[in-house]
């Protein structure tokens, strides 16, 4: 199973959720949180580290908690969610042409996907061969950034409900 992290700011609230899908990219579990809202005292001591804070200590962190499924990998859309556990990696996708080494940095790699695309992959620690060999399972098998749509259209409707 593969874990799809996003938390974004809308408005004043932040509002994050996980889509847990299977390797075929069937939605297995979905969770999301209430919108949190920072108090005026939180937005004076916290000061700019707000915003990490929150995405990674109270939304990603509990996110990941709630969870029934237990995925193998966590993907997230933003750089800083790869501090919310262990085996969650920042995907997007990779602009320049594909490089003959995968390995970009011992914690960034790049995975070919079909045609002239391909994504790449941001660890907190070094990238092992065994992960690397994982993600590129999960690319064949799937287009591995289309759940972050998903993910995407699925926070919008919570938030518009």
């Amino acid at each position: 199973m593969i874990g799809y992290m996003s938390v974004k700011k809308v408005n004043d609230s932040h509002i994050g959720g996980i889509l847990v899908v299977n390797q075929s990219g069937l939605p297995i579990e979905f969770k999301y949180t209430d919108p949190v809202i920072p108090t005026q005292l939180q937005k004076i001591l916290y000061g700019k580290s707000l915003v990490t804070y929150l995405h990674t200590e109270i939304i990603g962190k509990l996110l990941l908690k709630k969870l029934e499924n237990k995925p193998s990998i966590v993907l997230v859309d933003d750089l800083e969610l790869i501090q919310v556990g262990e085996r969650v990696y920042f995907a997007s996708q990779y602009a320049s042409p594909t490089p003959e080494n995968d390995h970009l940095e011992p914690d960034e790699c790049v995975i070919p996907l079909h045609g002239q695309n391909a994504v790449r992959i941001v660890s907190g620690k070094r990238i092992e061969d065994n992960e690397m060999e994982e993600l590129k399972k999960i690319a064949q098998d799937l287009d591995i950034l289309e759940p972050f749509q998903r993910l995407q259209k699925a926070l919008e409707y919570v938030c518009a409900s």
